[in-house]
């Protein structure tokens, strides 16, 4: 295939352009400016270039829009009009532009916090995300993808709401977490019984590839994320044990739920984020496991185990107790192990 990747400088963007690479596809990576450092048969543009014209070289099959702007806790107005121009804005933008030119697959990185929380599983039919800025946004943007792919007969969307995404870079979530537990530093609050959807860099990757492959007519939606379904002990167990660290270590819910506003205030004096606030209470403990079982029933087929992927991401932030030769590696692109 042929495929236009926005947002190919991201840290999910470039590790897809080189896996799509070694899978035989092609295609043009976009960002603000050009991405550099591509495979053979890719080529970097900058996306307003891009968006400006029709599709430099051969026509693509496919549209993988990745590009995101996330919550950056600026002045409420700027940040909110930001969301709005990228995530809404720019997705509607990337849609007229493959309508224009025949493009009849398009695949929209979304989020899972595109939907409402509750506290069991939550499956692809969860009602949307109406007052958090950032959930608002993805949720507005599949509207327009599904609206685009019901305008014509032959058109085919796919809608990921990956969980959120580790891996070998800083860039990745998970980093301070682990982090903490590979120090012996405490990093759960209360039981840490909640439990978590995460999905590593390789399986999105491979997820990205499988739907655009195999897209159906009209618009899906997908949850992606770790085959395993974890609490958050259970993965800071899995994280000390791949280190070394001692036993994770918890504060009691009642103490952190009293501490995290004294801890508020002096985040905000200091410009620091701490270890401890109101926002890293809420997140410990609200559950967010969101199942893939819609994905795998599609045919796709999980690269990597959650504890391969630790082991990956460990090993870049130089936390591994031993080398990672030592244990296998997924193949992201064929599933396979080596």
């Amino acid at each position: 295939m042929r495929l236009v990747v926005t947002g190919a400088s991201g840290f999910v963007g470039q590790a897809l352009v080189v896996a799509a690479a070694r899978a035989g596809h092609t295609g043009i990576a976009t960002g603000r400016r050009p991405p550099g450092s591509l495979p053979s048969g890719w080529e970097g543009w900058c996306r307003d270039d891009v968006l400006a014209s029709p599709p430099p070289g051969a026509p693509p099959d496919a549209v993988i829009h990745l590009e995101v702007r996330q919550t950056q806790g600026g002045p409420v107005a700027a940040e909110l009009a930001e969301l709005h121009r990228v995530n809404v804005e720019g997705t509607a933008a990337w849609l007229a532009w493959a309508g224009r030119h025949g493009i009849g697959r398009f695949v929209l990185a979304s989020s899972v916090l595109a939907v409402a929380r509750s506290a069991g599983p939550i499956t692809e039919d969860a009602p949307p995300e109406t007052s958090a800025p950032y959930g608002a946004s993805k949720a507005r943007a599949e509207v327009d993808v599904r609206d685009w792919a019901g305008a014509a007969p032959d058109r085919r969307a796919v809608i990921l709401r990956p969980a959120p995404v580790y891996g070998p870079d800083r860039r990745s979530n998970l980093v301070n977490f682990v982090t903490r537990v590979a120090r012996g530093h405490t990093s759960l609050i209360g039981t840490g019984a909640a439990r978590k959807s995460i999905v590593s860099r390789d399986n999105l990757v491979a997820a990205f590839l499988h739907v655009a492959r195999h897209a159906k007519r009209g618009w899906t939606i997908y949850n992606v994320a770790d085959r395993e379904g974890h609490s958050i002990a259970e993965l800071a167990t899995i994280v000390a044990e791949l280190t070394g660290a001692p036993r994770p270590r918890s504060v009691p819910w009642w103490l952190a739920r009293l501490a995290a506003p004294v801890a508020d205030a002096i985040g905000r004096a200091a410009g620091r984020d701490l270890p401890l606030s109101s926002d890293r209470l809420r997140a410990a403990t609200t559950p967010g496991f969101f199942p893939c079982d819609q994905l795998s029933r599609s045919g796709f087929l999980h690269p990597q185990s959650t504890s391969d992927g630790l082991v990956t991401m460990l090993n870049a932030l130089g936390l591994l107790s031993r080398p990672v030769s030592t244990r296998p590696r997924s193949n992201p692109v064929s599933g396979t192990t080596t």
